[in-house]
């Protein structure tokens, strides 16, 4: 501005303005603003214009700081609605952004980073108390509840927190393993050598996010799969092992325990680690949980144990169901006060309800068992009827009591030999 004044100084005094006719000429308040930008360029080049102001009106530095705190706040405590979805600190095309600068941004990075910080803390603390007993994996920056049974198969709890599973899945990625740092890590160990296989039939997710090498072997919490799917299972495994050495399997069912140790304990002796069924559980047991107690339902470990007499006896070939008749129960050493109802059913739906049978429906548990001439032994049958219900292959029997309700599962197969698997009688000690 100075040089400007000297310069101006200078000049001759302005001479009067002449009228002209209406013609452009070189001069004139149209000529003063073309001239402008030539005056004011050397100045207008020195000047930054920060981007949040250049972006455009719409969309405020303070509303961008706290849309980007927020974001990047959800994303440390692994709610985000995909995994494949860039973080808050990254742009459209995955390249990382600079954080706005000012007051207020600094303040509000720093309260988030700190509420981040505890909520990680806490989130921690609840993945480690829900996998309880089990062992995990914590090697190269990673914590997930996921165990090598051996260096090629691999037990895990369910991989959540994706949208594709549902809410309760997607909630469940706070204290669960949650689906990025999954395929993060098979991604980083295992590239293209894994499969996946779910045994959930609560909880199912995009197969897309393993690239589509997921199968899927359904069956119910604290129960049993039908003989079938046990071999299905085994035999699907071999074939995706045997590809590659280097290729590995990963089970996993909710909480990557008891059904996935039902499975993988199968899967050991249909791979020949080991002769018994009770010497595959307890390698599985030792491998996965600290105190040795992951496979300890009875009838989960019972079906093992039928495997194990397939692979003997029948070379690994599922056998049709021997059919019988269920008679009765007799329960022995059972206390005077628990009178059960009854249900029986398959995985086809019920059998036999002592609810709905036209001789007990009308009548109170107390009222159709009664004690075998025997201290401690409870009958239940019905005089003049054939038998309560045929029975072939896989049937659950359930008792409801106002005690609680407890069941369990067993199978009829064709007998070879001598030997069969079904029970003369069931004890409930």
């Amino acid at each position: 501005m100075e040089l400007e004044s000297a310069d101006s100084s200078n000049l001759p005094p302005p001479k009067a303005p002449e009228v002209q006719p209406s013609v452009a000429t070189g001069s004139g308040p149209d000529n003063a603003a073309r001239d402008a930008p030539s005056r004011l360029s050397s100045w207008a080049k020195n000047l930054k214009i920060p981007q949040s102001l250049a972006g455009g009106q719409d969309e405020s530095p303070t509303g961008t700081t706290a849309k980007s705190s927020f974001a990047r706040f959800t994303s440390g405590i692994g709610l985000r609605l995909s995994p494949k979805t860039p973080t808050s600190e990254d742009g459209p095309d995955g390249s990382p952004t600079t954080a706005q600068p000012g007051l207020l941004g600094t303040f509000t990075k720093g309260i988030v980073d700190s509420s981040r910080n505890a909520v990680k803390a806490v989130q921690v603390k609840a993945r480690h108390v829900v996998s309880q007993n089990k062992r995990r994996y914590q090697e190269g920056g990673f914590d997930l509840d996921m165990t090598y049974i051996t260096e090629n198969i691999i037990a895990m709890g369910f991989p959540a927190g994706d949208m594709s599973s549902g809410f309760f899945g997607y909630v469940e990625g706070f204290y669960r393993n949650h689906m990025e740092e999954v395929i993060k890590f098979f991604e980083t160990h295992h590239k293209d050598k894994y499969k996946v296989y779910n045994l959930c039939s609560e909880r199912l997710y995009d197969a897309s996010l393993f690239e589509g090498k997921v199968a899927s072997f359904p069956f119910d919490d604290h129960n049993c799969p039908p003989i079938q799917l046990i071999t299905s299972f085994c035999q699907s495994a071999y074939s995706w092992l045997k590809e590659d050495i280097e290729n590995v399997v990963v089970v996993h069912c909710k909480a990557g325990m008891a059904r996935t140790g039902l499975m993988i304990s199968s899967l050991l002796l249909f791979l020949k680690f080991f002769p018994t069924a009770e010497e595959s559980i307890d390698y599985y047991n030792q491998k996965r949980c600290f105190d040795g107690k992951g496979l300890v339902l009875p009838s989960q470990i019972r079906y093992v144990k039928y495997f194990e007499r397939i692979l003997t006896y029948f070379n690994g070939e599922n056998q049709p169901g021997r059919r019988c008749i269920l008679r009765g129960f007799r329960l022995h050493r059972c206390p005077y006060w628990i009178r059960p109802s009854i249900t029986v059913s398959d995985h086809n739906g019920v059998l036999f309800s002592t609810k709905k049978h036209p001789r007990t429906k009308d009548l109170s548990p107390e009222e159709f068992w009664f004690s075998a001439p025997k201290k401690g032994i409870m009958v239940f049958a019905l005089p003049g009827e054939p038998g309560l219900t045929p029975l072939a292959g896989d049937f659950k029997i359930h008792f409801h009591d106002r005690q609680g309700d407890f069941y369990w599962f067993v199978n009829c197969s064709r007998p070879r030999n001598g030997i069969a698997s079904s029970y003369a009688f069931l004890n409930c000690s």
